[in-house]
Parts: structure tokens; sequence; C-alpha cells
């Protein structure tokens, strides 16, 4: 029986890439080539296997990998489900398991030195993410995992060979942890949740400080939802994406004093679909330019970043329309930007689940970013492992 979806909710999953892949040979490409990572979320009872990682080439698959576990079919819009760390010269991959070896809980993250599965970590205090789903972000050596179900934000260190060993843990306030992110300097996070609220957390040596609850914006300005979360390169500012409303709405607050928002939007386009129901987005690498998904339009708007201020890029097409949505495809997911706002090399890559448009499959595309960071229409590959692959992780391999 397929899994019900939540109201703000659905896969999250995420992608990454390698230069090395099982059960495919890879071709060789001059210059640097993006590798994807999805989610399947596949959940127990769906199609008689185990939850897996679907890898993509560009565009083109070339297999997957079985996390031994299950995955949920489901949960919050705005959880990162997948994270990959190759800083260190390997090939980690982890991967939210929501639904656990039984399929019903606990949760657990399949973590892969890739190709192959180190193992199933659970929580060390007791978090769960069967509810909604578990959100996964890294920097250096440490692991942040969101149990959702209820609202343990836990650390691991990653260790040689991909192991999680234990760290710490708070609890984060409100209904359910959706975004997470950790600064690129390892030394502050950021989540949102299900009641309105952005926490803010100090981190130290991997040992999490406690949160301190803000309300944000544009849930008091325009009774929208924080969901999607994104700390840009610099680890000055943090950004909370919000649902809600007929157009982009951000958030962002610098982290000396992470309680004073600027409300940015809603953000307009020069034309195209406009942005409905946003839950993510991403930043280009240098942090100049957003891209936001509209969860229920289809859309990405590219807008300019400069510090607290967010405002639509001004691209002459307008916001990018994805093709087959609605008719292949019903829900785009995450978005991962590859490239800076002078050289955008590697493009921008969405994740896109089915949920029964195209039986049992689901989508990816890598867009072409062009002058002044505007998007134009890319190609697509298919997942057929599952109809739930929602968000994802990619990576750009030299």
């Amino acid at each position: 029986m397929k899994k019900v979806l939540f109201v703000f909710a659905i896969v999250a999953i995420v992608m990454c890439g390698f230069a090395h892949v099982a059960k495919a040979q890879a071709v060789k490409t001059p210059g640097a080539v993006e590798y994807t990572a999805m989610n399947d979320d596949v959940y127990s009872g769906y199609n008689g296997n185990f939850n897996s990682i679907s890898i993509f080439k560009i565009e083109i698959y070339i297999g997957l990998e079985s996390t031994k576990s299950h995955g949920l079919g489901g949960g919050y819009f705005g959880i990162p489900r997948v994270d990959i760390d190759v800083s260190s010269g390997g090939k980690c991959v982890f991967a939210a398991d929501a639904g656990g070896v039984s399929g019903s809980g606990p949760a657990d993250i399949a973590s892969f030195n890739y190709p192959n599965l180190v193992g199933n970590f659970t929580s060390n205090y007791g978090g769960d993410g069967y509810l909604y789903g578990i959100g996964l972000a890294h920097a250096g050596n440490v692991l942040l995992a969101g149990w959702s179900s209820n609202n343990v934000l836990e650390s691991y260190a990653i260790g040689s060979g991909c192991t999680l060993s234990k760290g710490s843990s708070v609890t984060i306030s409100g209904g359910g942890i959706d975004g997470v992110s950790i600064a690129p300097n390892g030394k502050w996070y950021l989540t949102t949740t299900a009641d309105g609220d952005y926490e803010v957390g100090s981190i130290t040596g991997g040992v999490l400080g406690a949160p301190t609850a803000y309300s944000s914006t544009c849930a008091s300005t325009y009774g929208a939802l924080p969901t999607g979360t994104v700390i840009d390169p610099t680890s000055t500012y943090g950004y909370v994406d919000c649902l809600g409303g007929n157009a982009a709405l951000i958030d962002a607050f610098n982290i000396s004093s992470p309680g004073t928002e600027t409300e940015n939007g809603p953000l307009s386009a020069l034309g195209g679909t406009a942005i409905y129901g946003s839950n993510t987005m991403g930043l280009s690498t240098d942090g100049k330019l957003m891209y936001v998904v509209g969860t229920f339009s289809g859309s990405v708007e590219t807008a300019s970043v400069s510090g607290l201020n967010v405002t639509d890029a001004g691209c002459s097409t307008g916001n990018l329309s994805l093709p087959g949505y609605g008719s292949q495809w019903i829900y785009p997911g995450t978005i991962n930007a590859l490239g800076t706002s002078v050289a955008a090399r590697g493009g921008a890559i969405v994740t896109e689940a089915g949920f029964g448009l195209s039986g049992n499959n689901s989508f990816m595309i890598t867009i072409t970013i062009g002058k002044g960071g505007c998007l134009a229409t890319g190609v697509q590959g298919t997942d057929p492992n599952s109809e739930f692959a929602l968000s994802g992780a990619s990576y750009l391999a030299p």
C-alpha cells in the first residue's frame, strides 16, 4: 500500500557522484563531470526490494546500490535525505532510511564507502525519523542528522572508510525537524521546524550547542512555513526558504545577529511560471546566485544574492519551466548548483519524483547555467527504481 503523503512533505533524497561507479563502465569525458546519487526512498512492501541509491553520470543512469534497509515514500519536502563527502579523498555517501531495517522504524543512516555499504547506523540518542524523514548534512568530518519524529538533532564523526561514530545531540523544539544545514566552517547549524520557527546553534569540535529558536519573518508576515535551509560559503549568512504564496519568499540573517531577519520577496521574475509552494533552494559555489524551486509549479527561479539581500536576477526568459511536469512527474525536489556565478561549469541538477505518473519511475535533469546565471532547459535522466526519488546530492568530478 502506497505511503500517504503529508501536507508539507514528500520524499527527500540527495544526489551524489563519483569517478568510480559500480555495475557500469564510465565513459571518459574531458573536463569535469557531474555525478549524482538519488535516494529512492523505497518503503517496505513497495516493490519487494530494499531502499537504494540510484547513480547517474551527467543524466545517464549507471546503476544502483541497496541500503539493506527501507525508506519512507513520503515526508517533509524540505528534508535533505542524502549527503556526500569526498573531502578526504574517499567516496562517502550517506542515505536516510526513515523506515529502518524493519520497515517501521527505528530509522537508520546507510553509509557507503562507494560502492560498498559500510553499515546502517541508528541514533545513539533515541532519534527516529519514521514520521517525516531524516535530514542529513555534513561539514568536514561532522555529519548532522535531524531525526524528525522526536526532534533529535545529532552529530556523528565521519571516520576512515566512511564509518560513523557517536557525537552529541540536542533537542529541537517545534513540530518536526524539516530543513537541516551545517556551516561550511563547521561552527554552527541551522534547522527549520513545522511550527514556523528556525533554530540556530553552535558547534565546537563536533559537539552541538543548545539551539535558540527564532520566529521566522515570513511566518509572521505572510503566514508561510519555513522549510529548506542553506548557508553561504563564507559561513556568514543563513537563508530560509518559505512555503506559502504564489512567489518565492526567502528570509536571510547574519550569524552575528541570527534573530534579526531580512525578508526577501515575494520575488518577481520577468516571465515564465511563477514559483508556487517553494520548499528547496540551492546556492552557486560562490554564494552569489540562488536557485529557488517551486514544488507545486514545476519551475525554477534564478535570484542574485548579496549578503542579506536576495532579488530576482532579471533573466530575460523568466523562470525556467521544467519539462515533463504534470505529465511524467509531479514534484521537483532538491537542486544542486555546481558552478559559480562567473563560470557555471557543471550546471544545476534537479530531482523529479514521479509519484505514479510514469509507473515506478522518477527523473533528474541536468540544467545548463548561462549568462548571468540564467537557466536553460537541460537533459533528463530516468531513475527506474522508484517513483519517490525527490531529493539528491551531486558532485563535480575532475
